[in-house]
């Protein structure tokens, strides 16, 4: 019965994801026909409701359906980042997991892609660029367990002070993986992405607000729904 429900959530949420994205995103400088849909604002919340693998599922692919309908282009290249968001938020939610701590797992996918980048010549021609970044995995180092005390908690204040957290590393890294899917696919030079940088911290401040509001409620549902399944 458990696993019945999970599955229908799973397409439950893919579909509402898939719907969201056919709303009008903020459009991407120097890439036609892509932007930034309000469907990331929708990641989050999904990784921290239902974990690590059937969070990011329900993300991706509702992030390739939804991509596809709007007509794919360059922007289909772009669904991972549904994955990384999710999983970010959905191990820093977990106390334990794999025999790690959950917070560790997700400094160690943080870690790991801005290591990728300031290992390319343009991250490192940049190195303030990705200090916004940067701050993002100092937060998850300093508060750890707490992070995840939040997001497992019934009171709802405090949920979403744990949303708030957690979206915004988890939203960063996702960026940042895009950042160099859109290096390796276009090779812009580092002033582009130094031009942008006001830019993507509007956007991501944005999401990250947008993540605790729309998250609480949807953390909130699918307790209960999978609560009476048990």
């Amino acid at each position: 019965m458990l696993r019945a429900r999970s599955i229908t959530i799973v397409a439950l949420l893919a579909a509402i994801y898939a719907v969201v994205g056919l709303l009008p995103g903020f459009p991407v400088i120097g890439v036609p026909g892509s932007d930034i849909r309000l469907t990331r604002s929708l990641e989050m919340g999904y990784g921290v409701a239902l974990g690590p693998a059937l969070g990011p599922l329900a993300a991706f692919v509702g992030a390739v359906v939804g991509r596809t309908l709007t007509g794919g282009g360059t922007a289909i290249l772009f669904t991972p980042l549904a994955l990384v968001s999710s999983f970010m938020a959905a191990t820093i939610a977990k106390k334990s997991l794999f025999g790690l701590r959950g917070w560790l797992i997700s400094s160690f996918v943080m870690g790991g892609i801005l290591i990728v980048w300031y290992a390319t010549p343009v991250g490192q021609s940049i190195p303030i660029y990705a200090i916004p970044h940067l701050l993002g995995l100092g937060l998850i180092l300093a508060l750890r367990e707490r992070i995840a005390d939040l997001l497992n908690s019934e009171n709802k204040g405090r949920l979403f002070l744990g949303m708030l957290i957690v979206s915004y590393p988890s939203t960063m890294a996702g960026q940042m993986l895009g950042n160099l899917i859109f290096l390796a696919l276009f090779s812009p030079t580092p002033g582009f992405f130094m031009a942008v940088l006001p830019v993507t911290l509007v956007e991501r401040s944005v999401i990250t607000i947008l993540g605790a509001v729309v998250g609480v409620p949807i953390i909130l549902a699918i307790r209960t729904y999978l609560s009476r399944a048990q």
